[in-house]
């Protein structure tokens, strides 16, 4: 089945059912990987609204958010999935990042992975978190 037939199932899902929110975040995850931060924005605001505990939505719709330039939404959104699920890691390395990236505050993005591995040294995403830490070292003095 094609991407088109996969998008007009699930948006037809969608209208019958306003809850169904494995409709809402497949169709923000096909946007997010064609890159469509607008639309993706759009589905993943929509799983959320039905559960807002989705800290893997929430990141990535905060990752969608600074794909649009809209940087501060994208904080905003990383900042609640680590106050709504500190074990998140995704949301402090995507967090610093952005703090590094976007906002050139090296200092708070070594923070937050530094809060990752504070917290849960052996988390998945730890060894990013190292590798950034690395980096951006020489940065930080």
């Amino acid at each position: 089945m094609n991407e088109n037939n996969t998008v007009a199932q699930l948006k037809e899902r969608l209208n019958k059912d306003g809850s169904d929110i494995d409709a809402a975040i497949s169709l923000g995850n096909i946007y997010y990987d064609n890159g469509e931060a607008g639309q993706s924005i759009l589905y993943y605001q929509r799983a959320l609204a039905i559960n807002p505990d989705l800290s893997g939505v929430r990141t990535d719709l905060g990752t969608m958010y600074w794909r649009n330039d809209d940087i501060s939404l994208a904080e905003q959104a990383f900042r609640d999935v680590i106050a709504r699920d500190p074990s998140f890691g995704h949301a402090y390395v995507n967090l610093g990042l952005l703090l590094h990236r976007a906002k050139n505050n090296v200092t708070e993005a070594r923070a937050a992975w530094q809060q990752l591995l504070a917290a849960n040294p052996n988390h998945e995403v730890a060894a990013k978190a190292r590798e950034l830490l690395q980096e951006t070292s020489a940065l930080a003095s």
